[in-house]
Protein backbone atom coordinates (compact mmCIF):
# COMPACT_ATOMS: atom_id res chain seq x y z
CA UNK A 1 0.00 0.00 0.00
CA UNK A 2 1.20 4.01 -0.16
CA UNK A 3 2.07 5.61 2.47
CA UNK A 4 -1.13 6.84 3.60
CA UNK A 5 -1.29 3.43 5.47
CA UNK A 6 -3.00 -0.27 4.77
CA UNK A 7 -6.04 -1.05 3.28
CA UNK A 8 -7.68 -4.51 4.51
CA UNK A 9 -10.95 -6.58 4.98
CA UNK A 10 -13.39 -4.96 7.40
CA UNK A 11 -13.79 -7.41 10.73
CA UNK A 12 -16.82 -7.59 12.92
CA UNK A 13 -14.60 -5.46 15.78
CA UNK A 14 -14.39 -2.75 13.04
CA UNK A 15 -18.40 -1.75 12.61
CA UNK A 16 -18.44 0.93 15.44
CA UNK A 17 -15.55 2.68 14.28
CA UNK A 18 -16.61 2.54 10.75
CA UNK A 19 -19.94 3.65 11.64
CA UNK A 20 -19.04 6.60 13.65
CA UNK A 21 -16.99 7.48 10.24
CA UNK A 22 -20.62 6.71 8.38
CA UNK A 23 -22.03 9.27 10.98
CA UNK A 24 -19.25 11.99 10.17
CA UNK A 25 -19.80 11.67 6.36
CA UNK A 26 -23.75 11.00 5.70
CA UNK A 27 -26.72 12.63 6.76
CA UNK A 28 -28.24 9.12 6.13
CA UNK A 29 -26.48 7.65 8.79
CA UNK A 30 -25.72 3.55 9.24
CA UNK A 31 -25.45 2.80 12.84
CA UNK A 32 -23.45 -1.02 13.56
CA UNK A 33 -26.46 -3.02 13.45
CA UNK A 34 -26.96 -1.29 9.81
CA UNK A 35 -23.59 -2.22 8.72
CA UNK A 36 -23.74 -5.54 9.92
CA UNK A 37 -26.83 -6.41 8.07
CA UNK A 38 -25.19 -4.85 4.87
CA UNK A 39 -22.52 -7.33 5.45
CA UNK A 40 -24.76 -10.03 6.35
CA UNK A 41 -25.97 -9.58 2.65
CA UNK A 42 -24.85 -12.70 0.01
CA UNK A 43 -21.79 -11.15 -1.76
CA UNK A 44 -21.10 -7.94 0.29
CA UNK A 45 -17.81 -7.03 1.91
CA UNK A 46 -16.33 -4.18 3.81
CA UNK A 47 -12.79 -2.82 3.75
CA UNK A 48 -11.19 -0.49 5.94
CA UNK A 49 -8.27 1.68 5.88
CA UNK A 50 -6.05 2.04 8.45
CA UNK A 51 -3.29 4.45 9.41
CA UNK A 52 0.26 3.31 8.59
CA UNK A 53 2.20 2.13 11.72
CA UNK A 54 -1.28 2.32 13.66
CA UNK A 55 -4.17 0.27 14.06
CA UNK A 56 -6.41 3.31 13.75
CA UNK A 57 -9.06 3.29 10.94
CA UNK A 58 -9.38 6.39 8.78
CA UNK A 59 -11.96 5.45 6.12
CA UNK A 60 -14.14 2.66 4.72
CA UNK A 61 -15.59 0.85 2.10
CA UNK A 62 -18.71 -1.34 2.30
CA UNK A 63 -19.88 -3.28 -1.85
CA UNK A 64 -21.63 -6.22 -2.87
CA UNK A 65 -21.45 -8.41 -5.83
CA UNK A 66 -24.07 -9.96 -7.53
CA UNK A 67 -23.99 -11.89 -10.85
CA UNK A 68 -21.06 -10.01 -12.54
CA UNK A 69 -22.19 -6.19 -11.17
CA UNK A 70 -20.10 -4.75 -8.33
CA UNK A 71 -21.94 -1.96 -6.61
CA UNK A 72 -20.10 0.30 -4.16
CA UNK A 73 -22.82 0.74 -1.54
CA UNK A 74 -21.23 3.28 0.35
CA UNK A 75 -17.76 4.68 1.09
CA UNK A 76 -16.38 7.43 3.79
CA UNK A 77 -13.41 8.80 4.76
CA UNK A 78 -12.50 10.59 8.31
CA UNK A 79 -12.17 14.28 7.68
CA UNK A 80 -9.09 14.91 8.79
CA UNK A 81 -8.01 12.33 6.04
CA UNK A 82 -9.42 13.57 3.12
CA UNK A 83 -7.72 14.92 -0.14
CA UNK A 84 -5.02 12.47 1.29
CA UNK A 85 -6.00 9.97 -1.38
CA UNK A 86 -7.61 7.22 1.42
CA UNK A 87 -10.69 7.50 -0.54
CA UNK A 88 -8.91 6.70 -3.92
CA UNK A 89 -6.88 4.07 -1.64
CA UNK A 90 -10.19 2.32 -0.40
CA UNK A 91 -12.32 2.75 -4.39
CA UNK A 92 -9.47 1.31 -5.91
CA UNK A 93 -8.88 -1.96 -3.59
CA UNK A 94 -13.02 -2.43 -3.62
CA UNK A 95 -12.23 -2.25 -7.85
CA UNK A 96 -9.43 -5.01 -7.20
CA UNK A 97 -11.47 -7.37 -4.82
CA UNK A 98 -14.72 -6.95 -7.49
CA UNK A 99 -12.57 -8.07 -10.31
CA UNK A 100 -11.22 -10.90 -8.08
CA UNK A 101 -14.76 -11.84 -7.66
CA UNK A 102 -15.28 -11.85 -11.49
CA UNK A 103 -17.56 -8.93 -11.43
CA UNK A 104 -17.07 -7.16 -14.91
CA UNK A 105 -19.25 -3.66 -14.05
CA UNK A 106 -18.25 -1.37 -10.94
CA UNK A 107 -21.21 0.96 -10.40
CA UNK A 108 -22.32 3.67 -7.78
CA UNK A 109 -24.92 6.44 -6.49
CA UNK A 110 -23.07 9.89 -5.60
CA UNK A 111 -24.56 13.14 -4.76
CA UNK A 112 -24.49 15.85 -7.77
CA UNK A 113 -22.71 18.25 -5.58
CA UNK A 114 -20.04 15.75 -3.92
CA UNK A 115 -17.39 17.61 -6.69
CA UNK A 116 -14.65 15.62 -4.56
CA UNK A 117 -16.46 11.93 -4.58
CA UNK A 118 -17.34 13.30 -8.73
CA UNK A 119 -13.34 13.94 -9.13
CA UNK A 120 -12.00 10.40 -7.61
CA UNK A 121 -14.42 8.34 -9.04
CA UNK A 122 -13.96 9.98 -12.95
CA UNK A 123 -10.45 9.50 -11.90
CA UNK A 124 -10.62 5.99 -11.83
CA UNK A 125 -12.79 5.46 -15.33
CA UNK A 126 -16.19 5.65 -13.75
CA UNK A 127 -18.72 7.41 -16.14
CA UNK A 128 -22.38 8.87 -15.47
CA UNK A 129 -24.46 7.02 -16.86
CA UNK A 130 -27.93 8.14 -14.85
CA UNK A 131 -29.72 10.47 -12.63
CA UNK A 132 -31.79 10.26 -9.57
CA UNK A 133 -34.08 13.00 -8.82
CA UNK A 134 -33.95 13.80 -5.24
CA UNK A 135 -32.62 10.80 -4.25
CA UNK A 136 -30.74 11.52 -1.32
CA UNK A 137 -31.91 13.72 1.62
CA UNK A 138 -30.05 16.75 3.56
CA UNK A 139 -30.14 17.60 7.32
CA UNK A 140 -32.24 20.83 6.44
CA UNK A 141 -35.30 18.57 4.78
CA UNK A 142 -33.79 19.65 1.29
CA UNK A 143 -33.24 16.87 -1.53
CA UNK A 144 -30.09 16.32 -3.42
CA UNK A 145 -30.31 14.66 -6.85
CA UNK A 146 -27.91 11.74 -7.26
CA UNK A 147 -25.79 10.67 -10.67
CA UNK A 148 -25.23 6.86 -10.95
CA UNK A 149 -21.86 6.22 -12.55
CA UNK A 150 -20.50 2.84 -14.08
CA UNK A 151 -16.82 1.36 -15.52
CA UNK A 152 -16.13 -2.12 -17.37
CA UNK A 153 -13.42 -3.96 -15.10
CA UNK A 154 -11.21 -5.43 -16.89
CA UNK A 155 -10.85 -9.26 -16.78
CA UNK A 156 -8.89 -11.65 -15.05
CA UNK A 157 -7.95 -14.19 -17.56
Amino acid sequence: MTSRGNVETLRMADIEIVAKIHATCFFDVWGPSMISQVLDMPGTFGLVARRQNYSSIVGFALARVVADECELLSLGVASEYRANGVGTQLLTAAMARAISEQARWFFLEVAEDNKAALHMYGAQGLAKVGYRLNYYENADGSKTNALTMRCALPDLA
